[in-house]
């Protein structure tokens, strides 16, 4: 019994210093990494460069949501002018005026055309004003009871004649 008894000893003592030994290097392991981590001069600007990346990244998102481009811009042709024998033809695509010329205010001066145009413009839920205005100076008389406005389609046709010398 004697015998037995050692020998159960024997193990106890060998699973003792096993469990100590093993509970030893698990600490060691732990406190190296935990201790490299913190000595780590680089983890703080990593850390930083994650969460400025993080935030460049809201900030993009956000700044798409206000700032949308506009969902139909205006093309540079809008307003075509053509010259005919003694009048200019100024033609203007309704399309991205939603084809009414009630959106066209045209002013005629002495020499000059003001053409000016607006209109709201839903998508979705965001709603959008589309403006603009250009003058064209003719540099010469205009015969203003002789204007003409029509609109042919998508068309708006204003027809303004220069006065003659009769």
């Amino acid at each position: 019994m004697l015998e037995e008894n050692k020998h159960t000893v024997k193990h106890a003592i060998i699973t003792f210093i096993a469990a100590l030994l093993g509970g030893f290097l698990a600490f060691y392991v732990v406190m190296d990494i935990t201790l490299a981590r913190m000595l780590d001069p680089m983890r703080g600007f990593k850390k930083a460069e994650k969460m400025i990346q993080k935030q460049a990244r809201e900030m993009k998102r956000v700044d798409n949501d206000i700032f949308m481009p506009a969902p139909m811009p205006l093309h540079h042709s809008l307003i075509n002018m053509v010259k005919e024998n003694n009048a200019y033809k100024f033609i203007i695509d309704l399309k991205q005026l939603n084809n009414n010329d009630k959106n066209v205010d045209v002013t005629v001066n002495d020499d000059t055309v003001n053409i000016k145009g607006v209109v709201d413009k839903t998508k979705g839920n965001k709603d959008m004003v589309i403006e603009f205005s250009q003058t064209f100076a003719l540099g010469a008389p205009i015969a203003k009871d002789k204007v003409t406005k029509e609109q042919k389609g998508d068309k708006y046709i204003i027809t303004v004649p220069i006065e003659t010398e009769d």
